[in-house]
């Protein structure tokens, strides 16, 4: 049936209605698991996804965080853009928690993963610091996005053509691979041999090449990039050409681990078209991680303490309602065409 351009007009305007209708009754969130497999190793690899729920969720303790979700709830029926989440070398899927379920509540679907060789499990395992973490991390994200594409529960209200990332420090160097940054490992042994005191160095002085088949690292669905104090020291203007998509960039002023003259400033100067761009006063790195709890400040310390005047909730608070105001400008459905 044709249909005239007033009408497919009109017809593409209530079916977006009715997903800001349906995001709008979400009465809560949210998440199941999803066992993937790992692309790069071929093991198993574990994911998560949150989603608009049906019933109220009450905060849920998993591992050391609380979790304003709940497991297994009814998904609210409609048809939601996508954001993928990338942590930090020894973090996990839960560490992004707050803005997950912040999307999550205002009409996103959101999923996470634990990165195999670079999470809380084995970053000091044998694959440390080779390319097949490095590398790979792009690819374990691709796999995520493929698997709740196919997950039977929330792969049906999941718009293919509206998908997005959000990363923290490796998981933002993860977000521009998958924008199409290539990035060139030797740079990090001169940057190394002239910086011998940083704390990146003493975690990886260098990568080792494992894996010379591992090179398509860009995800063409990818429309836009949230990175958080991202490693930046593998690019320089030339491996950042590629990267053509929205980009929203935090940097912490006093950042310990990957200072930001060298990491997020550098990434900030070296792209081709300048991000939005905040430099976040007096924080450290780890403020990026969602706010501690008891149980995590007893268990990670160094992960939750932040310099005086530094209120990590109020600042999440601010960054999670970024988080939705880029991703929902960026990932806007595609205009009608008359």
């Amino acid at each position: 049936m044709n249909l005239s351009g007033p009408l497919r007009r009109a017809l593409a305007l209530l079916t977006l209605l009715l997903g800001t209708t349906a995001a709008a009754q979400a009465a809560g969130v949210g998440f199941r698991e999803l066992a993937l497999k790992d692309p790069v190793g071929g093991g198993p690899m574990t994911g998560l996804v949150f989603y608009p729920a049906t019933q109220p969720s009450e905060p849920l303790p998993v591992d050391l965080w609380r979790v304003d979700a709940g497991r297994e709830l009814e998904p609210v029926p409609g048809r939601y853009p996508l954001v993928l989440i990338s942590h930090g070398h020894g973090g996990s899927r839960w560490g992004h928690h707050d803005f997950a379920t912040a999307l999550a509540r205002e009409g996103f679907v959101v999923a996470s993963l634990d990165h195999p060789g670079a999470s809380y499990k084995d970053a000091n395992g044998p694959l440390a610091g080779t390319d097949a973490v490095w590398l790979g991390r792009a690819l374990h994200v691709r796999a995520l996005l493929d698997g709740v594409l196919a997950d039977p529960t929330v792969g049906p209200s999941v718009d293919p053509g509206r998908v997005g990332a959000l990363g923290f420090s490796a998981g933002g160097y993860t977000t521009l691979l998958l924008a199409g940054a290539v990035p060139d490992f030797g740079r990090l042994d001169k940057y190394c041999r002239s910086k011998k005191q940083t704390v990146l160095c003493g975690i990886l002085p260098k990568v080792r090449v494992t894996r010379p088949d591992l090179k398509d690292t860009a995800e063409p669905r990818i429309r836009a990039i949230f990175t958080m104090a991202p490693v930046g020291v593998f690019f320089d203007k030339a491996a950042l050409k590629n990267v053509k998509v929205p980009v929203r960039l935090y940097a912490a002023a006093k950042d310990e681990v990957l200072p930001v003259a060298d990491h997020a400033g550098h990434v900030r100067a070296s792209l081709p078209t300048k991000p939005e761009y905040t430099l976040v006063p007096r924080a450290g790195h780890y403020v990026f991680l969602a706010p501690c709890t008891p149980e995590t400040k007893a268990g990670e310390p160094e992960l939750c303490e932040d310099p005086p005047g530094v209120d990590r909730e109020k600042l999440h608070r601010e960054w999670t309602a970024d988080a939705v105001r880029f991703f929902t400008r960026t990932l806007a459905p595609a205009p009608v065409k008359p």
